[in-house]
């Protein structure tokens, strides 16, 4: 004897398996879904580098405006696209170590490595957004000079995009005023010395393609002290890293470059030139230093190993 099913139970099993299928549809098709009613991008346009691991300041610039667009809400996600027009690192990597070291968490941002011109960033990026389900509307951002026609080669991509022109270049300290808290970071205790000493005591089984925020802290103090002209020069030092092809110290040259200090003022220690921080101290004998890293670094140098250095512990 079958039960028969009254019609107001017939409906609640129904409304009991349309809510099943809906929780168990697959999670990337929900979160496109998602995707389409919240993502609001920007795309920075990349700058062929100065050098391997040396950004332009035009490139700077761009970096600085799209910073800004994200920090006042205008975007949630940035699109970096630029691929290797110079060396090993890309114009999009390059971009990506900037904005994590000026504070935009790195989910937020996207890499497309592989545009080499205008015409190119427009395309992969199309590619980019047809994957996530994203509508192709947009912030551009580069300079005004190039914006008309950046903006007619995302169109003919399918984009609506309003124009974000930066500034043509970033040099001045005032530039990086959004960035750098002068007043807090290069409020750390310290004397004019002969060099600023930026020590990663790296020891992860995992990569690091982009500082970590307690590096990003250390960069931003680095750049602010530098720019309150505590020392001419500073030396960006690792402990041996072979998580990847390009070198921490590497990494952090890109994001002070990117921070507004001069390439010609910075000193890369290279891959296994010094293997202890003492032996960067010997090599510097006569000079003073003041050396941001965590505590651990800091116990890497034994006082008599380098009496005018200075250690500072930035978390």
């Amino acid at each position: 004897m079958h039960a028969v099913q009254s019609p107001g139970r017939r409906a609640l099993i129904l409304v009991c398996l349309v809510s099943l299928a809906v929780a168990g549809a697959p999670l990337g098709a929900r979160s496109q879904e998602a995707a389409k009613t919240d993502v609001r991008v920007g795309i920075i346009l990349g700058n062929a580098p100065a050098g391997t691991d040396e950004p332009t300041s035009a490139q700077t610039a761009r970096c600085l405006k799209g910073f800004e667009l994200y920090k006042n809400g205008t975007v949630n996600k940035l699109l970096v696209t630029g691929g290797f027009t110079r060396d090993y690192i890309s114009e999009a990597r390059m971009m990506t170590i900037a904005l994590v070291t000026y504070g935009v968490p790195p989910g937020d941002i996207v890499e497309d490595e592989l545009a080499s011109s205008t015409v190119e960033n427009g395309l992969f990026a199309a590619r980019l957004f047809d994957e996530r389900g994203w509508p192709k509307t947009a912030t551009l951002v580069s300079q005004k000079f190039h914006l008309p026609r950046a903006g007619g080669v995302f169109k003919q991509n399918g984009f609506q995009a309003q124009d974000a022109p930066s500034a043509d270049a970033a040099a001045a300290v005032e530039d990086f005023a959004q960035v750098l808290d002068m007043k807090a970071d290069a409020g750390v205790k310290a004397d004019a010395s002969d060099l600023i000493v930026v020590y990663e005591p790296f020891a992860s089984r995992d990569p690091m393609p982009w500082p970590t925020p307690q590096l990003a802290h250390r960069l931003r103090v680095a750049a602010a002290l530098y720019h309150k002209k505590i020392a001419p020069t500073i030396v960006l030092y690792n402990d041996r890293y072979t998580r990847g092809p390009v070198n921490l110290a590497q990494m952090m040259k890109i994001a002070l470059v990117s921070l507004g200090v001069p390439a010609a003022n910075l000193k890369v220690a290279g891959r296994g030139e010094y293997r202890r921080l003492r032996d960067l101290a010997a090599a510097y004998p006569d000079k003073s230093a003041m050396v941001l890293t965590t505590a651990a670094g800091g116990e890497s140098l034994a006082p008599d190993a380098a009496p005018k250095w200075k250690v500072v512990f930035i978390q």
